[in-house]
């Protein structure tokens, strides 16, 4: 019986082999994504596209940009020709090649010895085993290495390359510079600089890139199971429609040619929408199975890197790795957490059975109407947005109204014939918040109606106030709770609770718990309340939804259980987050107000801060705060790791002057208070517009309800864009 392929073989193959050209790879070349191919392929793939446009990934669709249209500049997968080189030996070792002796003059080798690192024929083998300078070598015969692997065949590490300029090893890492240095590097071009000896540094780095891969490698479970998710409902769909198909089958069989109008269109309209939910199923299924694939994909090459990668190579791509593991983990934790879009399973498509007939065919076959479009859930204010209503032939005209929930305002919206049984509606908000739109069809409203519409506004039309809320003494930071009351922390010492109206309800009062200086507010998802107390007692409190005292954490100090003037409080999931101003850190306690970790210390690069005031965290697990005397708000994962920085020191557009407040909804909200107004920037930093210079004067706390509408503190008021 013949043998199959040896496994090792097989699985060295498709790791030498370039997954463009599907040879073996040729000069392989390290994209950001962490796949590498040929430099030519890669080459030739960016030639398709124009000058410095994005190519994406053959394997994960990940755009990346040529820099300067030159694949020398991206890094070299060195490891891969070793991987070759390797290969190629384990072809010899199983006969897939000739081995030829590489000591000698070429005859067939029968060992191979691993000191030389070569294959021997049986002449070499006789004089190591008689010559002294062959003494203690260990030699294998082909067999020997067929059974023992690549163990047998594994390369030593290569020795560090030399300096191009001073033809000295290059056994020291600039990290100031991201690049390998010899000794005289050190003393002229980086002189001054942060760097170590590699392999010193290495084992470092080989634990960073371990510690990195955990939070991907426990996206893995989720991912799969989004996918199953998917799958799962793909196969629901089909076998309800396959159900549906037997059922209106069987009922129309039985009246013949009189039903066979309305079967048509039943099963036509039931078809349209079971094949409209699967085509969304079938896109996410495919954007989820490459994300599983990416997300292992990067596993596998770190891992692999890991094993493979000198100590050189591996500090070399350490920065390109970690930011890339860290990108996956945002991004396909987001995709894994909401996988099945599609709301319900039910088709809306139902058949009456009636003794007579003939009014079974006029009257009884009712398909019931239907809404789809993005104008049903969420629209902009000043801005057309539309839906359609699918209803029966038989059925009369829609009839549509958009009510406001904020002002009670009414829209009638038209309903225009596009064809068949298909009414267009059109309709442009003039208020934000929330609307309910009623639909309704022969006077009788269709399933779903009222809809809930949301409706936002842009931040560069939050030009000037709506509304504000007075009485209130020197207020400073605010924070909505589940039910939508208004919490504000004022300079008096009270904690008041306001209505939406801006009618204030209830309190907790200073002379009743003896606060000193009450500043930040924030509450968990139970509406539990969390107040720092930042001027004498240097604490945070704790309490629940009926303004009972539960918990209180801190003394003034620098320890782990001390605070020097708290400021902001957030709170995201079964976390707390406190800005310990002069301890130029964020301190992370349980809801419990027992401590976790602390975040940051003084300085000016990224993850210290300079008088950090306030902070928030967004539904990505992001964590906002913003550092006042460095002029800049911080993006950090909620373990502390550094991402981004948003604006810097100035008073132009997009500059910030001793920021204060931060609230993250859709937009980053920032109280710019030396500037004396608000600027609102993307999540990724880029600005998108500012408001309220000369509405307000001495800002500190911000916060977004859920209709859209931004509180801002002013000296007196609250003051509502």
């Amino acid at each position: 019986m013949a043998e199959g392929p040896d496994p090792v073989v097989a699985d060295l193959e498709q790791e030498v082999t370039c997954g463009i050209c599907h040879d073996r790879y040729q000069e392989p070349k390290l994209l950001p994504c962490c796949h590498y191919y040929c430099k030519q392929c890669i080459l030739t793939l960016s030639s398709r596209y124009r000058p410095n446009q994005p190519f994406p990934c053959p394997n994960c669709r990940e755009p990346t940009l040529l820099p300067d249209n030159n694949p020398d500049r991206l890094t070299t997968a060195f490891f891969i020709n070793r991987m070759k080189a390797l290969h190629s030996r384990m072809e010899k070792a199983h006969g897939k090649l000739e081995a030829t002796c590489e000591m000698c003059s070429g005859g067939k080798a029968t060992a191979f010895c691993r000191q030389c690192v070569n294959f021997i024929c049986e002449d070499c083998v006789k004089s190591h085993k008689r010559l002294r300078v062959f003494a203690g070598h260990a030699i294998s015969t082909l067999d020997e290495l067929k059974q023992g692997g690549v163990k047998e065949l594994t390369f030593e590490s290569p020795p560090p390359p030399k300096c191009e300029d001073h033809e000295e090893l290059k056994k020291i890492f600039c990290f100031d510079c991201n690049k390998l240095i010899c000794r005289d590097c050190i003393v002229i071009e980086h002189a001054g600089h942060n760097y170590e000896f590699v392999k010193k540094a290495a084992p470092a780095t080989r634990k960073k890139l371990t510690e990195h891969l955990s939070p991907l490698k426990n996206l893995l479970p989720d991912l799969s199971t989004a996918v199953n998710q998917v799958k799962g409902t793909k196969q629901k769909i089909q076998a309800q429609k396959e159900l549906t198909e037997r059922q209106v089958n069987a009922k129309f069989q039985e009246l013949h040619d009189i039903l066979d109008r309305c079967k048509v269109r039943v099963l036509r309209e039931s078809s349209a929408l079971a094949d409209s939910k699967m085509e969304k199923l079938t896109v996410q299924e495919k954007g989820l199975d490459l994300s599983l694939g990416t997300a292992q994909s990067l596993i596998d090459f770190v891992e692999r890197t890991l094993v493979n990668a000198s100590d050189e190579e591996l500090i070399t791509m350490q920065e390109q790795v970690v930011s890339r593991i860290d990108a996956e983990v945002v991004k396909r934790g987001k995709e894994a957490a909401n996988p099945d879009p599609v709301e319900k399973d039910d088709f809306g498509v139902e058949v009456f059975v009636c003794e007579d007939l003939k009014k079974l065919c006029e009257n009884n076959v009712v398909v019931y109407p239907s809404v789809r479009g993005d104008g049903v859930k969420m629209a902009e204010v000043d801005k057309c947005t539309n839906l359609n209503v699918y209803i029966s032939s038989k059925q009369g005209k829609p009839q549509a109204v958009l009510k406001s929930l904020v002002d009670q305002s009414t829209q009638q919206l038209q309903a225009v014939p596009v064809r068949g049984g298909v009414y267009s509606v059109e309709y442009t908000p003039r208020v934000r918040g929330r609307h309910h739109l009623l639909i309704s069809v022969d006077d009788q409203p269709i399933p779903g109606s009222p809809f809930s519409v949301f409706i936002k506004i842009p931040p560069t039309k939050l030009d000037k106030p709506v509304r504000v809320i007075r009485g209130i003494n020197k207020p400073r930071y605010m924070v909505f709770n589940s039910s939508e009351e208004l919490i504000v922390t004022d300079s008096t010492g009270d904690v008041l609770v306001f209505d939406k109206k801006g009618k204030q309800i209830r309190s907790i009062s200073k002379s009743k718990h003896g606060f000193s200086n009450i500043y930040g507010v924030a509450v968990d998802k139970e509406d539990n309340i969390y107040v720092s107390d930042w001027s004498k007692k240097h604490c945070v409190y704790k309490f629940n939804k009926r303004e009972d005292l539960l918990k209180r954490f801190g003394t003034i100090g620098s320890g782990p259980k001390e605070l020097n003037w708290p400021r902001g409080i957030a709170v995201a999931g079964d976390e707390v987050f406190v800005c310990d101003q002069c301890n130029h850190r964020v301190q992370v306690l349980t809801t419990e107000l027992k401590p976790v970790k602390q975040i940051g210390s003084r300085g000016t690069g990224n993850g210290h801060f300079n008088q950090p005031e306030d902070v928030a965290v967004d539904n990505e697990q992001m964590m906002y705060v913003t550092d006042c005397y460095n002029h800049r708000v911080q993006v950090l994962t909620m373990d502390g790791r550094f991402i981004r920085s948003i604006g810097k020191k100035g008073n132009g557009q997009g500059d910030l002057f001793y920021p204060s407040g931060v609230c993250v909804t859709g937009f980053v909200y920032v109280i710019d208070d030396g500037n004396k107004r608000v600027s609102v920037f993307t999540k990724d930093g880029q600005f998108v517009t500012s408001f309220g210079n000369g509405h307000i004067t001495n800002l500190y706390g911000v916060a977004v309800d859920s209709d859209g509408f931004v509180y801002v503190r002013s000296k007196e008021s609250v003051v509502i864009f």
